[in-house]
């Protein structure tokens, strides 16, 4: 049986992609670029992020703290936990499953959102960007994460929705989830590498007798 759960956040945890581009485009605008137009339904997040990464090639840690303030500092209308998910991580506490999050996201912001969305759920390690520390798909905060706890990897399972996420996991050895209801696109459900895709947040679940 495993005994940590690690899960990425945006796309995995909780949707929040319209709220971050919003914000992603209010910061385009303070540096006089062009923002993002496309229709967001049905969006693959990676059409974005490769846009975002043209237009703010050369100056992307100035742009990204601008974000960082303007995301943190604004109320975020549009951003939900995924149908189940309280339900599940408390259910997952209460099979000792210890539980912990490795996200790209700035490390203040993630524990802030954290503190907001996740009332009444224990994750023993939350773990965000942090200046001057590679992020995924480098798997330096998992395999810290993992260190830190003195679990075995045989014993870990990540669960994410993109294709940094399944590279992070593939390169610290561990057993990886991938999950269809977030930010994925073709090339990660093509992976041969996840041990499965699931659909909604519930099947989190069946991985307790894995």
């Amino acid at each position: 049986m495993k005994e940590l759960y690690i899960f990425d956040f945006d796309g995995t945890l909780i949707d929040s992609y319209r709220d971050s581009i919003k914000y992603f485009n209010i910061t385009l605008k303070q540096f006089n670029l062009p923002t993002f137009d496309m229709e967001l339904e049905g969006l693959d997040y990676q059409v974005f992020r490769e846009f975002l990464h043209k237009q703010v090639e050369g100056f992307e840690d100035e742009f990204m703290d601008a974000f960082t303030i303007n995301y943190k500092d604004s109320p975020q209308h549009n951003t939900f936990l995924y149908d189940g998910v309280l339900e599940v991580l408390k259910r997952l506490q209460k099979e000792g499953i210890t539980l912990a999050i490795c996200s790209n996201r700035d490390e203040d912001n993630l524990k802030q959102m954290v503190d907001e969305f996740f009332v009444g759920v224990e994750f023993a390690y939350v773990s965000g960007e942090i200046k001057g520390l590679p992020n995924k798909p480098d798997p330096y905060r998992l395999n810290r994460i993992i260190m830190d706890a003195g679990i075995a990897k045989d014993k870990v399972l990540y669960f994410g929705d993109k294709t940094a996420d399944i590279d992070a996991a593939k390169a610290s050895g561990i057993d990886m989830v991938l999950v269809s209801y977030g930010q994925g696109n073709s090339l990660a459900y093509n992976d041969s590498y996840p041990l499965k895709i699931i659909d909604t947040v519930y099947e989190i679940l069946d991985f307790l007798s894995y």
